[in-house]
């Protein structure tokens, strides 16, 4: 995909997004970052092959939660009951840890309609993963 087709890609996600979400541009015109739900989530458009592009969506669920055994099994069990994105922690004290969502699915041959279910269901289970994980 060209940055020209990216940027295609990357402005349809955002336009259909535009209407439920605050949407804010990236510099390089390929990516964007969405508040959606009280969480926060970056999307890139790229090509991995010829006739394979695709959105990343990296989706922020929680932040700075205490590093313990069970936050570790509670992420372990949510990312067993979810179908769609892997869950990751990331720690850099070792002490606290953040959780995200990661989900990368062709987009290039979506019509409107699909890319926008797609992209919103994504963020929406993220959305009620943050919730679990936070209540």
């Amino acid at each position: 995909m060209s940055g020209s087709s990216a940027e295609a890609l990357l402005d349809r996600v955002a336009t259909l997004l535009a209407s439920s979400s605050e949407v804010l541009r990236g510099d390089d015109g390929v990516s964007a970052t969405v508040s959606f739900d009280g969480t926060r989530a970056a999307l890139q458009a790229m090509s991995l092959a010829d006739g394979l592009d695709v959105v990343s969506v990296t989706q922020v669920l929680a932040w700075d939660l205490p590093n313990t055994e069970a936050l570790r099994d509670d992420i372990d069990r949510l990312a067993g009951e979810t179908s769609f994105g892997s869950l990751k922690r990331a720690s850099v004290d070792g002490v606290t840890t953040d959780v995200l969502q990661n989900y990368t699915f062709p987009a290039g041959g979506l019509d409107d309609s699909a890319l926008i279910t797609m992209v919103t269901l994504v963020l929406s289970i993220g959305a009620d993963l943050a919730r679990r994980l936070t209540d």
